[in-house]
């Protein structure tokens, strides 16, 4: 498939394959390696001049850049490359962030990760394009949040293996990536559009821990902390996490981000899942002013922010799918929350957030649907007008639908 054309349903965007949007093409990268202050200041650069300046750092932590074109996306691979950005080249594996570095972390996960990747890369063809594997070495910031067809927990000389968010059991650390690879191809063997859920609903999970010979299962990973804030590291500096306003933020502000975090003396940045980006390497003092520089360049520095609590896609006029414009009324919303969860979707897919919250706006054909403790996928408890959207769901909200 040639860069411009749009992937098959249910495809994930890439570097060499991105996906058509309403503003332009969305190419998406996961980082090997945590990106020195030259090739984040680098991605900036190339959305300004590949894209329309807009890049996002994912629920899951994946940076994408949007509002590419057909003539500019041939060159992105290569661009990224010239940076110095490795991605992966077998099966991608998400790890948590600080991986090796979290000072509550139980283990480096990527050892494993990678044993995963390089294993089941034969599989990449015949499993689902969204086929998905995290694992978790413990620390600060977990993964039991994401939704994984396959996530791994390190634990107490054991790890915890779950099947789409089912507990399947323990096992030795030693095994783990074999036993991994053993569930790929299950997966894979049901076709390129089977997910685990699908088998776990297929298979009695006692069966697979019996076939596999795995204990019985521990408790549920939580979910860890919020990434933005200050967190310690073990020798003695600190990560410095920072939001983006609903996932996004233009090129401009992230090469000023860049600036300023090299004259602190950050030594490196991640991506977080969460929709963040972790700047490592601080003094306390240092981390204090380039707070203050970051919310001066829109960032979110305050974990009680209540943007934090908000999840919207990119929207009307930036998604052919979008029937609202989801972070005008997002960041009108905001404020009013009262520490509830929003969601505001412009369509019934819900990309930006495919589990439940507490309230969910949805774009609809005929207006924009309110659901309650629920997914844009539910029925809309009342369907309000496109028109004054922002008042009607205020007046509703004030009644505590909740």
């Amino acid at each position: 498939m040639s860069a411009v054309e749009t992937p098959r349903r249910g495809a994930c965007p890439s570097l060499p394959e991105p996906m058509q949007t309403g503003d332009g093409l969305l190419a998406r990268l996961q980082p090997l390696a945590p990106l020195n202050l030259d090739q984040l200041a680098g991605l900036a650069r190339l959305a300004a001049e590949l894209g329309n300046g807009i890049i996002e750092v994912t629920a899951r932590g994946k940076l994408q850049l949007r509002g590419l074109r057909a003539e500019t996306v041939p060159g992105l691979p290569e661009a990224v490359a010239a940076l110095g950005i490795e991605v992966p080249q077998g099966f991608p594996v998400e790890v948590s962030a600080l991986a090796g570095l979290d000072p509550m972390g139980r283990v480096d996960p990527r050892p494993l990760a990678r044993a995963i990747s390089d294993g089941a890369a034969h599989l990449v063809p015949r499993l689902a394009p969204k086929a998905s594997v995290v694992v978790d070495g413990g620390g600060l910031f977990r993964l039991g949040g994401l939704k994984a067809d396959i996530a791994v927990s390190a634990g107490a000389g054991w790890h915890s293996v779950a099947l789409a968010g089912v507990p399947l059991g323990e096992v030795e650390p030693a095994r783990a990536a074999e036993l991994v690879i053993a569930l790929l191809e299950q997966l894979a063997a049901r076709g390129t559009s089977a997910r685990m859920a699908e088998l776990v609903a297929g298979e009695e999970i006692e069966n697979l821990r019996t076939v596999f010979g795995l204990a019985p299962p521990a408790a549920t990973p939580d979910e860890g902390i919020d990434p933005v804030g200050r967190h310690a590291l073990g020798d003695g500096r600190f990560a410095l996490g920072v939001g983006l306003a609903f996932g996004q933020v233009e090129a401009k502000a992230l090469a000023a981000l860049a600036e300023a975090a090299a004259q602190a003396g950050v030594r490196h940045a991640e991506p977080a899942a969460g929709r963040a980006l972790l700047l490592v390497g601080l003094t306390t003092e240092a981390a204090r002013g380039l707070r203050e520089v970051a919310a001066g360049l829109g960032f979110l520095t305050d974990a009680t922010d209540p943007r934090r609590r908000v999840y919207a896609c990119a929207g009307r006029p930036a998604c052919g799918s979008g029937r609202i414009a989801t972070h005008e009324l997002a960041a009108e919303l905001a404020p009013l929350l009262d520490g509830r969860d929003l969601h505001v979707s412009g369509c019934s897919k819900g990309c930006a957030h495919p589990s439940k919250a507490a309230l969910t706006i949805v774009g609809l054909d005929e207006g924009a649907g309110l659901v309650v403790e629920g997914t844009p996928r539910d029925v809309p408890r009342a369907v309000l007008p496109f028109d004054g959207l922002a008042r009607h769901v205020h007046a509703l909200m004030q009644k505590d639908l909740a």
